[in-house]
């Protein structure tokens, strides 16, 4: 053996031989099965991937050398509206506008960043030491995957279970399209809060209600109200005028109006407000000849629109404050306010901003046409599974979270206003009648049509509604794979609390629609992998830390060149590089694969949020060292047994010892707890393997069970530390630890 150990040698002499391999081919009647939580193809893969993907590589090997048959599917996510981003930004640093491109043209571009992207991010899973098999890769764009996402979108419509409405969504201004709530950012803030005076009609008297939005002021419906608010019981059923407009609006009682906020007057602006959404849906608003109506019938709501799709106010509004943005409407709202004295005060006020996670833009909520899955009776489904004990969440307290969400859950909008994933299987004739199916040919012969001209929705699908189908489509459903049938259900998801309603709760809800069986049998919940302040890791705070790097090191001029480069916002690099000059002067230190694994299992805590510790990277890469020089020191002496052989009280005491530990750490496994089973690993070898055990038997003389009792600790440690176990066993025992 080398006198020094070397991870960047040895591992990437595994990892070529390993990125060859076809893992865990095992005929056994057990099974262990997960599917990768799919990276998106926007760059690199993050600490989050890693961590996650460190756990996943971990059960895999493990459940495998317990002799079942194991498979963990890997693949990629095209990842819709990020990905358009970054290549949009890319192409606007050469002078090049997509709409002027054309949609072919500009896919083009998209699908060689995918290729380079997807490129780097492979040779990432490869170097953390992965076992997966790459001649099963999967990508969400790819035929098949298509073909699954079509069949999903199909069958689900033909069962009414899908249907396009009219409806208020989130809406990003700057990428012009609807964004799920996930990518939706809410950043408190000092503001203002207006107080804005309402004529009640047929009186000289005011009504005032208080906003931090007066800009979409003019598509207010009603003035609310609470019924037991002595100050305004008697309002009740009269009616305000709209400021500039003269539209009546119903003063209205409810009990959901807050006494206690501003003046307790509430303007209700059901197209611009989710809370107003609903009131409006409640009564039925809707405009006829510039007076508000309430209806029973649910038909009858009409929200006024004021904004197009850039947030500019449109014809809805009057022509002094037609064609401006939102911002520069509210400037001149103010002002005319205050020239007709209605304007009665601001207020400082704290308020949350909704920036849309992508384009750092505030988001507008906006009435749009838009394609919805009907989630109520999938979510019962769902939800009935969890109640049973087939799926499990650990920590088991995340269950409670779930059920939160679920029994709130809102149909799911699932189209976006981009290029970018899978178009949409609708097309629409003149009269705009829908008609869904794989391709034109397909919808002729299914409708029986004539030669009516039709079109397809220019429209793609939500990114999360391909990788709900993702452990059962990436197995080969809809067709009877072989892998699917061998491994699905999976055994295990790895994945963290940001995303269980996103992305496991729908995955459970149409695995149980399409397979009528669950996706997994247990969710392992992990935190979210953090700086050492406590902030979350992302592009625009300049804190990114590619694990690569961590296993490399890098230079200070090519950390701040990584880091400033392919960002998704602009006029923020120059911060990002001074960030990041205060934070690694020297740049950062190689560390190696093993030593950056068994730290995240050292993290592996329980808790919400976890802060990355560069002293915990230190020390376990001194714990490699101490494993290799262990080793070293072994293999100088001759090999004399196989097998272990009790031989005095020092043998008997560290066998004891290590099946004690043994026993602790499978226990610590199976409640996945890999921080307890790090812990009891690094206690056992360090402090009594190593400091007591082999000291003795330096002294003693007795050497001959070192060698054999080293094997055994290998094959404990090799989960955890793949590589460094796997070249001393192939040095020392001249075999291989995984088949």
């Amino acid at each position: 053996m080398d006198k020094r150990y070397n991870p960047t040698e040895v591992e990437e002499k595994w990892v070529e031989i390993w990125s060859k391999k076809v893992f865990f081919n095992k005929d056994s009647e057990e099974s262990f099965s997960q599917v990768i939580p799919p990276p998106n193809v926007t760059g690199t893969l993050h600490m989050g991937h890693s961590f996650q993907y460190a756990i996943m590589d971990f059960y895999t090997r493990y459940h495998h050398m317990s002799g079942k048959k194991s498979h963990w599917q890997v693949g990629a996510d095209h990842a819709g509206i990020a990905t358009q981003l970054v290549v949009e930004n890319n192409l606007g640093k050469e002078n090049l506008d997509r709409k002027e491109m054309g949609r072919d043209k500009f896919l083009s571009e998209v699908w060689k960043w995918k290729d380079f992207s997807e490129e780097r991010i492979q040779s990432q899973i490869k170097r953390l030491g992965s076992s997966v098999d790459w001649n099963k890769y999967r990508f969400t764009l790819d035929d098949g995957f298509t073909k699954a996402v079509n069949k999903a979108f199909i069958e689900l419509y033909r069962k009414d279970k899908i249907y396009r409405g009219y409806r208020l969504v989130n809406w990003d201004p700057s990428l012009k399209t609807a964004v799920s709530d996930l990518e939706v950012v809410r950043q408190e803030k000092k503001g203002l809060i207006w107080h804005i005076k309402y004529h009640i009609d047929d009186s000289d008297k005011f009504i005032t209600v208080a906003t931090t939005r007066p800009e979409t002021m003019f598509g207010d419906m009603a003035i609310a109200v609470n019924p037991k608010d002595s100050r305004y019981k008697s309002l009740i059923g009269k009616h305000a005028l709209l400021p500039f407009v003269d539209r009546k609006l119903p003063i209205i009682g409810d009990e959901y109006v807050d006494m206690e906020f501003g003046t307790g007057c509430l303007k209700i602006t059901p197209g611009h407000d989710f809370n107003d959404y609903e009131i409006g849906k409640k009564y039925s608003l809707y405009e006829e000849d510039n007076i508000v109506l309430t209806s029973k019938n649910i038909d009858d709501f009409k929200p006024i629109n004021i904004f197009n799709d850039e947030a500019w106010t449109n014809e809805n509004v009057p022509e002094l404050f037609r064609n401006l943005d939102r911002f520069k409407v509210r400037k001149l709202v103010l002002s005319e306010l205050a020239k007709l004295e209605l304007l009665v005060k601001e207020e400082e006020y704290d308020v949350s901003v909704p920036r849309g996670e992508r384009s750092n833009i505030v988001i507008e909520p906006r009435l749009s046409n838009q394609w919805y899955v009907k989630t109520s009776d999938m979510a019962k489904k769902a939800n009935k599974e969890v109640e049973n004990g087939n799926i499990k969440f650990h920590p088991e307290n995340w269950v409670k979270t779930y059920f939160n969400w679920m029994d709130n859950i809102e149909d799911w909008c699932i189209s976006r206003q981009i290029w970018w994933g899978h178009r949409i299987p609708a097309w629409y004739d003149q009269e705009g009648n829908i008609y869904v199916g794989e391709n034109e040919k397909n919808i002729r012969e299914h409708y029986k049509l004539n030669d009516i001209e039709l079109h397809q929705d220019e429209d793609v699908l939500d990114t999360w509604f391909s990788s709900s189908l993702w452990p059962f489509g990436s197995l080969g459903w809809p067709e009877n794979t072989e892998d699917f049938d061998n491994f699905f259900p999976t055994s295990l998801l790895v994945t963290g609390f940001d995303i269980i309603f996103f992305w496991v709760a729908r995955m459970m809800m149409m695995s149980l629609e399409f397979t009528g069986k669950i996706p997994f049998k247990d969710v392992y919940v992990t935190g979210l992998i953090r700086d050492e302040n406590g902030q979350k890791m992302s592009k625009s705070k300049g804190n990114i830390i590619d694990p690569i790097d961590l296993i490399y090191g890098i230079s200070l001029e090519d950390l701040v060149k990584k880091r400033t480069t392919n960002l998704m916002q602009e006029g923020i690099s120059e911060k990002i590089e001074k960030k990041t000059r205060k934070q690694f002067p020297n740049g950062i230190d190689s560390y190696g694969t093993d030593a950056l694994r068994m730290t995240f299992f050292s993290l592996a805590t329980h808790t919400k949020d976890i802060s990355f510790e560069f002293g915990r990277l230190k020390g376990f890469r001194n714990f490699c060292t101490k494993i290799w020089n262990a080793a070293r020191f072994i293999d100088g002496y001759p090999k004399e047994r196989d097998s272990f052989i009790e031989e005095n009280d020092n043998d008997k005491w560290i066998y004891e010892e290590f099946l004690k530990s043994t026993n602790q750490i499978n226990k610590n496994i199976q409640d996945y707890r890999l921080d307890f089973a790090i812990n009891e690993i690094y206690e056992f070898f360090w402090n009594k393997f190593c400091d007591i055990y082999i000291e003795d038997c330096k002294k003693s003389g007795n050497t001959a069970n070192l060698r054999p009792l080293l094997k055994e600790i290998l094959y404990v440690i090799h989960p955890f530390a793949p590589f460094i176990t796997e070249e001393i066993n192939s040095i020392l025992f001249q075999e291989r630890i995984i088949d």
